[in-house]
């Protein structure tokens, strides 16, 4: 286990690029007693089949995440799911990557940005029409660390909730926890979401649904008593996130 893990400090470093992406992976498993082993990702020769099928190179971050954490159910599948080296397809200029478990939507590298190292990332919101992709990531490892924060089953029952936001929760998040960037920037919701963290917990408070009059608060908890703390400073109706 690391010395010192603290959300604070761990997660605006995380976003630098690649490298510390996969650092700060490597310590949140180990933090959560799950330490990341050398059987966690695919080999390179079913990275390198999956290249000769599709006809492309994959973007380094991308085969650097499947090659080194990629079969790690527990810290990258949630309510959406990594594709499988096997199952990858390029559908309306995207390599889709990751599916939502009812199918709901797609998070996609675009192709023409696959010979980056480390490309922006969209997501497909219509379950109707696939083809009207939207930015969701500035970085495929920025999203990939958003992924282990909102998807890992690690934290167990208290990892997960949620609640509709109310109009006295932004004082009480600034008074609590520590603004730190964004994990994502979509493009056009720079002003619409917000993160916070403490030392063992995550908040993000999501403005973007239009039906909710101050949005959406989701917490990720990495201990019961971090999770605790949270709902005595912002009380409310919190559920349980399905799948989280």
């Amino acid at each position: 286990m690391p010395e010192t893990f603290d959300l604070r400090v761990e997660l605006p470093a995380a976003l630098a690029g690649p490298a510390a992406a996969w650092w700060f992976i490597e310590r949140f498993a180990a933090r959560l007693g799950a330490p990341v082993g050398p059987d966690d990702g695919y080999p390179e020769s079913g990275l390198a089949a999956a290249e000769q099928r599709l006809g492309l190179r994959l973007p380094q971050a991308m085969r650097e995440l499947y090659g080194r954490f990629g079969r790690r159910h527990d810290l990258l599948h949630g309510a959406r799911s990594l594709v499988p080296p096997e199952d990858w397809e390029t559908e309306d200029s995207a390599l889709i990557w990751q599916v939502e478990n009812f199918w709901q939507y797609r998070i996609a590298v675009p192709l023409d940005r696959v010979a980056e190292t480390d490309p922006p990332v969209l997501i497909d919101g219509s379950s109707q029409a696939y083809d009207d992709w939207e930015p969701f990531s500035d970085s495929f490892s920025a999203a990939c660390v958003e992924t282990v924060m909102s998807q890992t089953s690690l934290c167990g029952d208290w990892g997960g909730w949620h609640r509709e936001a109310l109009p006295t929760d932004a004082a009480r998040l600034e008074r609590s926890l520590t603004l730190i960037p964004p994990l994502i920037s979509p493009g056009g919701r720079e002003n619409t979401d917000r993160w916070y963290a403490g030392a063992d917990v995550l908040v993000h408070e999501d403005r973007s649904d239009e039906q909710a009059e101050w949005g959406w608060l989701y917490v990720r908890a990495l201990t019961r008593e971090a999770l605790d703390d949270v709902r005595k400073a912002l009380p409310g109706p919190w559920t349980e996130t399905v799948g989280s």
